[in-house]
């Protein structure tokens, strides 16, 4: 997509150029002047508190300068991107590369910053994604800060899909199981392409797994996700067999636990200072809870009757090593109940049905003191659980922990943590911090599908107060709307699915339905 800007500047000042959100792009500039004068351009994705653009942004956010030798009359320049470096050795094979319809680099930025000019400028912006339908989507409902973090975090799940694959931001440029995990999602509730989904899972099962022990625990959920969604079940005959390993038997002890090994950390979340002080163990409660979780999606995905023993043999298990006092703790030997492992057990069922609300009053206690990675499965248990009110008061907070926070700070693509004070390094083009982009639809609007290709989806909505909500979902089918005003609510099913609500089995139409 193309963007074009006309300025007019002199040589004496410094023109700012805002094309309005950060986007994976390349520059190119329509100048007119004297053979060897000289014009200084720079990119950019932050501005300095003066109002300029920050030549030293900090972190691994985006920004280059260069100086152009114009030519006699009007002309046409490329700004000279350089080659993405990734930043470790080690990955560097694995890093995704620009579009080959680029022709070139890729950038993230928004601004652009021209100096030594006398005249009328032509600023052209090419950005590049993969295929995004923009009207495919759409959500709006009468609290204005939702709307705006849903945009927000739409657009990130757009703008970060450049290389073909769900990467983890431009530092690296690698795509990790986790991050995949809530872009993917977010990918689906706005999209039918699947091309992008598809090639980022054979990237883990066949190309380049991660380290940290949850995240190989994470692929069975993206695999299911993928088909739950796009109808794809051809796929799983090839991916099987490599699903099989990511669960790693030789790491399970006499318990049936898992403990890190053969080259994997365990991470409970990132960065490590976004833990909730959680005291790492031998044995761990998060990953062994992603193994449980693991467990039950591989006997989803091919009906083997071991997996779904395992699974009870694994809750079992933490339930008699690491529930302390009414409470799940972080690792057999602590008596520490951090925030991870109280919403885990939630969000996983390892918890009994009893013991829901005194933990769920814990997690209200503690806050969002976790990762934007973390955020997503404190949210999904918030509204899975009674709790939908502090879910929406968590999503359109203003505090350092927010997305309200990173808008503030001016990003239009979330950031990989809340704050540079969480991760300095951080970049400000990282989808796995766009949790409300699934979280809405899923969860508040209550759409998701439990069968491949969405023949069947479950629709649970908890609106959580908001008056006024409307949502577009598309599927392989048809899009799903839903349009609530207090109490009434219009649910359209589309043709070749059907929607279970409330233990009916609701077809194709439209359905008034009334809640209290």
């Amino acid at each position: 997509m193309k963007t074009v800007q006309t300025i007019r500047t002199t040589a004496s000042g410094i023109c700012l150029i805002d094309f309005g959100r950060d986007a994976f792009a390349r520059l190119l500039l329509e100048l007119e002047g004297k053979s060897g004068a000289k014009v200084t351009v720079a990119v950019g994705e932050k501005l300095a508190p003066d109002g300029t653009l920050d030549p030293a942004p900090g972190g691994s956010l985006y920004y280059c300068r260069t100086e152009l030798t114009l030519r006699e009359g009007k002309n046409r320049y490329e700004f000279p991107i350089p080659e993405h470096k990734a930043p470790w050795n080690s990955i560097a094979p694995y890093a995704c590369h620009a579009p080959a319809e680029a022709d070139g680099e890729v950038a993230p930025f928004r601004y652009v910053s021209l100096a030594g000019y006398d005249g009328e400028a032509v600023l052209i912006r090419t950005v590049y994604t993969s295929a995004f339908d923009d009207a495919a989507s759409a959500f709006s409902c009468s609290d204005e800060n939702l709307n705006r973090i849903w945009e927000f975090c739409k657009y990130s799940i757009k703008a970060t899909s450049v290389f073909g694959k769900f990467v983890d931001g431009d530092r690296e440029r690698l795509p990790y199981e986790a991050d995949a995990f809530i872009n993917q999602l977010g990918w689906f509730c706005n999209s039918t392409e699947f091309g992008i989904a598809r090639a980022t899972i054979e990237h883990f099962l066949f190309v380049h797994p991660t380290w940290p022990t949850e995240w190989h625990l994470i692929t069975p959920i993206l695999v299911r996700d993928y088909m739950f969604y796009s109808g794809d079940t051809a796929c799983l005959k090839k991916w099987y067999v490599p699903l099989k390993e990511r669960l790693h038997p030789e790491l399970e002890d006499s318990d049936g636990l898992i403990r890190a090994g053969n080259g994997l950390r365990d991470i409970v979340d990132w960065p490590e200072g976004e833990r909730d002080g959680y005291e790492m163990g031998k044995v761990n409660f998060v990953p062994n809870a992603l193994f449980y979780d693991a467990l039950l999606t591989m006997y989803q995905l091919g009906h083997e009757e071991i997996y779904r023993k395992k699974a009870a043999i694994v809750r079992n298990s933490l339930r008699r090593t690491m529930m302390k006092n009414g409470r799940f703790v972080d690792n057999p030997d602590s008596s520490h109940t951090s925030l991870h492992t109280a919403m885990f057990a939630v969000r996983f069922g390892i918890v009994e049905i009893s013991e829901i609300p005194a933990i769920m009053e814990f997690i209200r206690s503690k806050g969002m003191v976790c990762s934007v990675y973390g955020s997503q499965f404190l949210l999904e248990s918030c509204f899975a659980n009674g709790m939908a009110r502090y879910g929406l008061e968590l999503m359109t907070s203003h505090n350092i922990r927010s997305w309200n926070n990173m808008l503030d700070k001016g990003a239009t693509i979330t950031m990989e943590a809340w704050d540079g004070s969480f991760k300095p390094n951080q970049d400000w083009n990282h989808a796995w911090g766009a949790a409300p982009a699934s979280i809405i639809p899923r969860n508040l609007c209550g759409i998701r599908p439990v069968a491949p290709g969405f023949s069947e989806f479950v629709f649970d909505p908890e609106f959580a107060g908001l008056q006024r909500v409307s949502l577009r979902q598309p599927t392989i089918n048809g899009p799903i709307h839903v349009e609530a005003d207090g109490r009434n609510i219009s649910l359209t099913v589309p043709e070749g699915t059907k929607c279970l609500y409330c233990g009916s089995c609701l077809k194709q139409g439209t359905h008034v339905l009334t809640v209290e």
